[in-house]
């Protein structure tokens, strides 16, 4: 574990709020949608959001390296800041509101601090390597829920689109299979699509499981709320191994892991 000081806590708590302000203040504006990579949609707010991140954190820690979701390292440093500034343009562009904006920083590859800022909200998330998880301030910590048949479990739908980023078993109609058995066993089911915000609502204790099928997910965009998950004390399981930058994870409390485990691998 690295000693995190209190300034640099602060300024990821400060960034990540002020980049919350920003989205809220041009969800109802123009976007310009940009078509991007594997049919996700980027739009002119993500771009911009973008270079104001790396601008403050150049200023303040210009030793640092930023990388920002879809982006590729280009410097080596002792500290990145993995940054995914809109996760889920797709909502924004459409007025949806359920998106995030997620800041982690990295130590020599592992996460040591994250952000995440449900803007429309006013929840942002925030956790530090053996320090804890809080919720505007305040610490969280997962659900004690141990009845399944009660319980709420944010699930990630299964995309079509993505199958090849998967291993090749986890057709769409396995994945499908797996979401009628959750919905024969758990108490409630839903789904809000955005990954980083189900993950924080679990180490919230909001919901009890989080259970990702899409196959969309990208670890860049998870580091933040992985963490946060991980110092609310969540158990995380992979539901399939992680593959060129994609990852699939489960998250819920030690009650219920074991009955979902068994869910999910069918």
């Amino acid at each position: 574990m690295v000693s995190m000081d209190k300034a640099l806590k602060q300024f990821i708590v400060q960034i990540a709020a002020e980049a919350g302000e920003y989205l809220r203040n041009h969800f109802y504006t123009f976007k310009n949608v940009i078509e991007h990579d594997s049919g996700a949609l980027k739009t002119n707010i993500d771009l911009e959001l973008a270079a104001h991140l790396r601008k403050r954190i150049a200023e303040v820690y210009p030793e640092h390296a930023v990388r920002i979701q879809g982006e590729t390292q280009t410097k080596n440093a002792e500290y990145v800041w993995l940054i995914d500034p809109l996760d889920g343009s797709s909502h924004f562009s459409r007025s949806i509101p359920i998106y995030t904006v997620t800041i982690a920083l990295q130590h020599n590859g592992t996460t040591v601090l994250g952000a995440v800022n449900h803007a429309q909200t006013h929840q942002l998330f925030f956790a530090a390597q053996g320090g804890g998880a809080y919720l505007n301030g305040i610490e969280i910590g997962v659900s004690e829920q141990r009845d399944l048949s009660k319980a709420f479990i944010f699930v990630e739908l299964p995309e079509k689109k993505f199958a090849d980023q998967l291993e090749t078993t986890a057709t769409l109609e396995t994945r499908m299979g797996t979401v009628n058995r959750l919905v024969d066993a758990a108490g409630q089911l839903e789904t809000f699509r955005i990954g980083s915000f189900g993950q924080c609502l679990v180490a919230a204790g909001a919901f009890d499981a989080y259970i990702d099928l899409s196959g969309s997910s990208e670890a860049l965009s998870q580091a933040a709320s992985r963490l946060i998950l991980e110092e609310a004390g969540a158990e995380i399981i992979d539901v399939q191994p992680s593959k060129d930058g994609f990852v699939q994870i489960m998250a819920t409390n030690n009650y219920l892991a074991a009955e979902l485990k068994k869910i999910i691998h069918g």
